[in-house]
């Protein structure tokens, strides 16, 4: 396998192939994370292309301080808020918590659920706990949690501090853990 470093030279010297590799490497951690934060797979599928695309056009400015992949995961962050930000005023909450709960999902706190053998009911009430979090909460639970970053890596990512992402992370647990407290009560061999 080659190095990252060199794929990087070489893309950035205008090898296409080389930063095709690159993508095939970060395209699912990217579109998983995309996914999670917008809750519609057409969305964070355009998302997940404009992520490579802007990329692959700023590539040359790419000071490589911070690793690739903290680089494309700041991209797509940046660019899933934005689209957030501009969609929220045009979409009923409702609506759209409705068909996200609806869709088919990759979701990998599903995984969580599965340590517990815990049920499709269990599932739906953690995945509409998760959305229901507040957006900054959301997106650095879900690079920690689900992309496997390091605090320094997601502070990397949404420009703050390694402090304020390990308080968000914990204040995130603990939402979900209110929020899905009554149903965890309800079903103790859960």
């Amino acid at each position: 396998m080659e190095d990252e470093r060199q794929l990087i030279r070489r893309a950035k010297n205008g090898d296409r192939e080389a930063f095709m590799v690159l993508v095939k490497r970060y395209e699912k951690p990217i579109y998983q994370l995309i996914f999670r934060l917008t809750g519609n797979r057409e969305d964070a599928a355009d998302l997940t292309q404009e992520t490579m695309l802007k990329a692959f056009k700023a590539l040359k400015s790419f000071q490589e301080k911070s690793s690739f992949h903290t680089w494309l995961h700041r991209i797509a962050v940046n660019l899933s808020l934005n689209f957030l930000k501009k969609n929220r005023a045009q979409k009923n909450q409702l609506e759209y918590l409705d068909n996200r709960l609806n869709e088919e999902t990759e979701f990998q706190a599903v995984s969580v659920a599965d340590n517990w053998q815990a049920s499709e009911e269990l599932r739906e009430k953690l995945e509409k706990a998760l959305e229901e979090l507040p957006l900054l909460f959301k997106t650095t639970f879900s690079l920690v949690v689900f992309q496997g970053m390091s605090h320094r890596q997601a502070a990397e990512v949404l420009g703050c501090s390694e402090g304020t992402v390990s308080w968000r992370v914990h204040e995130s647990r603990k939402m979900l853990r209110e929020k899905l407290k009554s149903f965890i009560n309800q079903n103790k061999e859960f």
